[in-house]
């Protein structure tokens, strides 16, 4: 920018603006006065056009979102909610009398009450060691009584350690009496000597003491290893992290190996091989993973290795042996028990099943014990469940449909138009969100898609259903009066009665498939019950489907119409959806309201080029003024300088 005698010179790409005074004339003024009345001509109303169709482009989606959801929840043939579910219809409610029984009923049930007796629970064939399979916790050589004083050692009884002190033991009943000082006064465990003469310490009988194990109290307090020996059993329970040639000392039964220093068992006619170094939580796992039909498992409560079919019943056989020289099996699983099926006696009727539950008319007993005496069960309607299913329905088609009608009946004001970019410059942010507020109302005024929707709503809910039993209105449920806007109203009273005299009719006034066969050639045949067929109907097809169907799938077929992402015959989607599209369909882009917004978009860009073009035209005449001006007055200024010399 440069200045001389008045004139300033400004380069705006590339076009040299003189604004001096030498005019007297405020040019930057001038100009924008008059790009601004230009833009009140055309670009403004463009800019509000657009504005207009975005809001109602974002007022129809937000319909479109709560017709989706309405119809995710109450119209889905998955929906826990739905009423478009014949299942929903049919509930009862089972109750036991002993908890010996569990009992639960589905839809086929009929109330009524039944008597259930159970002798036999259902069980599975097991092998299992007829006791711990370790060793009592014993010394490997004679106690030596003689050099105890200040020596203790450590007994652990179920996870809790006691220290024994030793200082005044002499004998066995010395002994005896300072374990039980030290676990308390009431014997829990007893010390004996085995046949070679070694300390022996085991449970005392209902003790209610599973796991023993004892251990050094330091490594220089030598009270352990001088009454137990060098090498003693520590414990009366296995450590799985231990190898099997660990354990095997441990087992009242030693294991043998063959001379590879395997052994191998053969489980339901699969051989597995261990190997001696393998521990024995090794052993479990590989027997648990090998898919077998059985488990095995060792409890560190009881000391006990079982093996267990997976499934319960007389049928279930379960199958073991050793292969081989060894004896896992012979020393450690010699307890055989075979499954047995369980034993029902229902309504006086005996039956015999290879689980614990049994099913009957829709009724299904589960035994969680014998039972001395017969169990009533007692199965009734589940009339509060029916009723807040429907009653749950109505209260959304009622929040939903005055929704609706609340957005029709809106009145627009045009004293609130939306603001232009110069008007917001203008305004506060707070200023701007209340005159917005205002300007939205009434964008979807008296809007003939959303007219017709409630229109077709309504009249689905009036229209008689080919082969129906019942109606809306003699269940108790009515419409309102016409300020109402058409929301429904329950008797309580009478649809509680509907309920419990006829639920199926119930059930069939909203859930009613069609019956007929499409005529429309690209579905002929198809049931017109099926909702996969639906788009594709012919306006015959739709009309026969319509009266053979219950309110459930007329309410979903009205919905579909408006809001499907599936194209109809016509290659149409629904209404809405091609009026305003949803995100994440390719209607998002391809919809009446975008195409609008697109096209003021391109206009809107048009006109500000012509603007632009405009305003440099202005900017050149007013430069070329002050240029003349300027000139005319240094000629002025020159004949001025000559007449006065």
């Amino acid at each position: 920018m440069s200045s001389s005698s008045g004139v300033t010179a400004t380069t705006v790409n590339g076009t040299t603006r003189i604004t001096g005074l030498s005019s007297g004339l405020d040019v930057d003024g001038i100009v924008e006065q008059l790009i601004s009345a230009e833009k009140s001509k055309k670009l403004n109303k463009l800019q509000q056009k657009e504005q207009t169709a975005e809001w109602t482009q974002e007022a129809y989606r937000s319909v479109i979102s709560d017709l989706t959801e309405f119809q995710d929840t109450y119209l889905s043939t998955t929906s826990s909610s739905s009423i478009m579910k014949a299942s929903n219809f049919l509930k009862y409610t089972a109750t036991s009398s002993s908890s010996a029984i569990t009992v639960t009923s589905s839809t086929s049930a009929t109330a009524g009450s039944h008597t259930v007796s159970v002798s036999q629970l259902a069980s599975k064939a097991t092998y299992a060691s007829s006791g711990s399979i370790s060793k009592e916790v014993q010394g490997s050589a004679a106690p030596d009584y003689s050099s105890l004083t200040d020596k203790s050692f450590v007994i652990t009884l179920d996870g809790t350690s006691y220290t024994v002190d030793l200082d005044d033991v002499t004998d066995l009943d010395s002994l005896q009496d300072a374990i039980n000082d030290a676990v308390g006064s009431t014997t829990k465990v007893t010390v004996s000597e085995n046949s070679s003469g070694y300390l022996e310490i085991a449970a005392q009988d209902d003790s209610g003491v599973q796991k023993i194990t004892i251990s050094a109290t330091s490594t220089t307090d030598k009270g352990l290893s001088t009454l137990f020996g060098s090498d003693p059993v520590l414990s009366n329970r296995l450590s799985t992290s231990a190898t099997l040639a660990d354990i095997s000392d441990q087992l009242s039964t030693a294991l043998t190996f063959d001379d590879d220093g395997e052994i191998q068992i053969t489980i339901n006619g699969t051989t597995l091989t261990f190997d001696q170094d393998d521990t024995l939580a090794e052993v479990i796992s590989a027997v648990n993973d090998a898919d077998l039909g059985a488990t095995l498992a060792y409890n560190s409560l009881t000391g006990k290795l079982t093996l267990t079919a997976n499934d319960t019943g007389a049928g279930n056989t379960l199958t073991l042996s050793d292969s081989g020289s060894g004896n896992f099996v012979s020393s450690l699983l010699s307890v055989k028990t075979d499954g047995a099926d369980a034993v029902f006696t229902i309504d006086g009727l005996k039956m015999t099943r290879s689980t614990n539950s049994i099913t009957v008319d829709g009724v299904t007993y589960t035994a969680n014990d014998t039972t001395d005496e017969k169990a009533t069960v007692t199965v009734t309607q589940d009339t509060d469940g029916i009723y807040d299913l429907i009653s749950n329905f109505v209260d959304a088609y009622n929040e939903l449909i005055s929704s609706i009608t609340d957005l029709i009946n809106e009145d627009s004001d045009s004293d609130y138009p939306p603001l232009t970019d110069d008007q917001k410059e203008e305004m506060t942010d707070d200023e701007i969100t209340a005159w917005e507020a205002k300007a939205k109302v009434g964008l979807l005024e008296s809007d003939s898609i959303l007219r017709d929707l409630l229109s077709d709503l309504r009249t689905a809910l009036i229209d008689s259903i080919s082969g129906g039993s019942t109606t809306l209105a003699a269940i108790g449920i009515t419409t309102g009066d016409y300020g109402d806007n058409g929301t429904l109203e329950i008797d309580e009273d009478t649809l509680t009665s509907a309920i419990q005299s006829d639920p199926t009719a119930i059930m069939e006034l909203f859930t009613k498939k069609a019956t007929s066969t499409a005529t429309t050639s690209s579905v002929a045949g198809k049931s017109l019950g099926n909702n996969s067929v639906l788009r594709s109907l012919n306006a015959t097809d739709l009309s026969t489907r319509y009266k053979e169907e219950g309110l459930a799938y007329r309410f979903y077929d009205i919905l579909e119409s408006v809001i499907s992402t599936k194209r109809d015959s016509a290659g149409n989607k629904g209404t809405l959806l091609e009026k305003a599209g949803i995100e994440s369909d390719t209607s998002d882009t391809d919809n009446t309201l975008s195409t609008l917004i697109e096209k003021y978009q391109d206009a809107m860009e048009d006109e500000e080029d012509r603007l632009d073009e405009l305003q440099e035209k202005l900017y050149t005449k007013y430069t070329a003024l002050e240029t003349y001006i300027n000139t005319m007055n240094s000629q002025l200024s020159a004949i001025s300088s000559l007449t006065s010399s």
